[in-house]
C-alpha cells in the first residue's frame, strides 16, 4: 500500500513515530513535510521524503509554506499514486486544503496535548484551538488514532463521531533503545550522568529542570540537556557557568544513545504531552525515569517503574533527583522494571501493525462506499 504520511522533519517525538512506523510498513513510505528550509525530493536513513519549505513559524509548533504548496504536493500524491494519507495533526498551512478534498481515505493521528499545564487563560485558548481544529479535521477523516487512551472520551464528548475515534499507542524501538556500553561518562568527566532529550520550549519546562538541578549537592553528576528549540538560549543563560550542566545540541540516534546508554537517570519535566515518547525510550534504555504527571506517565511508570512528580516545585524533583542518584541499586531495579514493561506492551511490531490494519480497514471502506 502506497501512504503519504504529513510530518515534520528531524524534530521532536512526532518525527520519531512516524520515522519509526515508516520503516516498518511493507511498502515504501512517502513522507511529507514542511518545517525545514528544504525542497524536493531527498532520500536517507532507509526513508523517501518531498519536502515543502517553510517561509515561518509560529512558536515552531505551525508551520506556514508557500502559496501555491497544496497543488505541488497533490501533485507529488498523484505522481506516487498514493493511496492513503496520514496527517500527524494540524502541521502545515498546506494540509488543511489537502485534507478537506483529498481523493484518497484520510487518517489522522492527534499527538497534540490536552493536559497543558500553562497558565489558565493559555490552556483555555489552547484547548479551544485544539478543540476547533480536532473536530475540523475528523470531519474529513475516516479515522482519529489516539496516541492516548483517555483522550478517545473527550473526542466523543466533542461531538467526534465514536465509530472513527481509535487508540493506538505510541511505539517505542526497544532494540535500538536498549541498554548497552557508552562510555560517556568518561568523556564528560563525571561520576553520574543525568539525562533530558526532547524539544527545547516552554512545553518542555526544562527550566525547572536546571534550577532543580543546580541544587543538587552529590559530588561529580553531570546534567545533559541534548536538543534544540526556541528555548535553548534563556536555559543557557539560566545554567550560566555551572559546568556540570552541558548542552549537545540535536543528536543523531546514535549519539544520542551514546547519552542514554551512558546515564544515571532521566527527567523529563514537561507541562503537557499527549503520550511521552521520550518516557518510553528512556525506558527501553533501562533508566529509571522521573516525569511530572502528563499523559500516560502514571501507567508507564506505575509500580515502581518510576516517579511521577506531584507539581512542578523545583525542591521535590531535586529530592527525587538525589534520593536516586544515592541509592544506585534500588535506581538500577527500576530501571530493569521499566524495561521489561515497554519491552512486553509497546514495541513497535505490535503497534505498526495495528496501524498498517487500519490502512487496509480504511482503502477497503473507501473502495465499497
Amino acid at each position: 500500500m502506497r501512504v503519504a504520511e504529513i510530518t515534520t522533519y528531524k524534530e521532536g517525538g512526532v518525527y520519531t513515530h512516524v520515522a519509526k512506523l515508516a520503516s516498518r510498513l511493507p511498502d515504501q513510505t512517502l513522507l511529507i513535510t514542511g518545517n525545514s528550509k528544504k525542497s524536493g525530493y531527498e532520500e536517507g536513513d532507509g526513508l523517501r521524503f518531498f519536502h515543502v519549505p517553510c517561509l515561518f513559524s509560529l512558536q515552531e509548533i505551525y508551520f506556514i509554506n508557500p502559496p501555491g504548496s497544496v497543488r505541488k504536493v497533490r501533485q507529488v500524491l498523484r505522481e506516487n499514486d498514493i493511496q492513503l494519507l496520514h496527517l500527524h495533526g494540524p502541521l502545515f498551512s498546506f494540509g488543511g486544503a489537502l485534507y478537506r478534498k483529498s481523493s484518497v481515505p484520510v487518517v489522522v493521528t492527534t499527538h497534540y496535548v490536552l493536559d497543558f499545564k500553562g497558565n489558565r487563560f493559555a490552556a483555555a485558548l489552547y484547548t479551544g484551538v485544539i478543540r476547533w481544529m480536532t473536530r475540523r479535521m475528523a470531519r474529513y477523516a475516516q479515522r482519529v488514532i489516539c496516541v492516548n487512551k483517555d483522550y478517545a472520551k473527550v473526542y466523543a464528548s466533542w461531538g467526534i463521531d465514536p465509530k472513527k475515534i481509535v487508540y493506538i499507542p505510541n511505539g517505542i524501538d526497544t532494540e535500538t533503545f536498549s541498554p548497552g556500553p557508552s562510555d560517556i561518562k568518561q568523556s564528560l568527566d563525571c561520576q553520574q550522568l543525568i539525562v533530558y532529550w526532547g524539544r527545547l520550549g516552554y512545553q518542555k519546562n526544562v527550566s525547572t529542570l536546571i534550577q532543580a538541578f543546580k541544587n543538587v549537592t552529590i559530588p561529580g553528576v553531570k546534567l545533559a540537556v541534548i536538543g534544540k528549540g526556541p528555548d535553548l538560549p534563556k536555559l543557557q543563560a539560566l545554567a550560566g557557568t555551572d559546568g556540570r550542566i552541558v548542552f549537545p545540541g540535536y543528536l543523531t540516534e546514535n549519539e544520542l544513545l551514546r547519552y542514554a546508554r551512558g546515564a544515571d537517570l532521566a527527567v523529563l519535566p514537561s507541562r503537557g504531552e499527549s503520550w511521552g515518547l521520550v518516557i518510553g525510550e528512556a525506558m527501553g534504555c533501562g533508566l529509571p525515569v522521573i516525569s511530572s504527571d502528563v499523559g500516560m506517565a502514571r501507567e508507564l511508570l506505575g509500580d515502581d517503574r518510576g516517579v511521577v512528580l506531584n507539581g512542578e516545585a523545583v525542591d521535590e524533583l531535586t529530592q527525587k533527583i538525589e534520593y536516586l542518584l544515592r541509592h544506585p541499586a534500588e535506581s538500577q531495579a527500576m530501571g530493569a522494571r521499566a524495561r521489561a514493561f515497554v519491552v512486553d506492551r509497546y514495541s513497535w511490531t505490535q503497534v505498526a501493525t495495528q496501524v498498517r490494519m487500519l490502512y487496509e480497514a480504511c482503502v477497503s471502506e473507501r473502495g465499497t462506499g
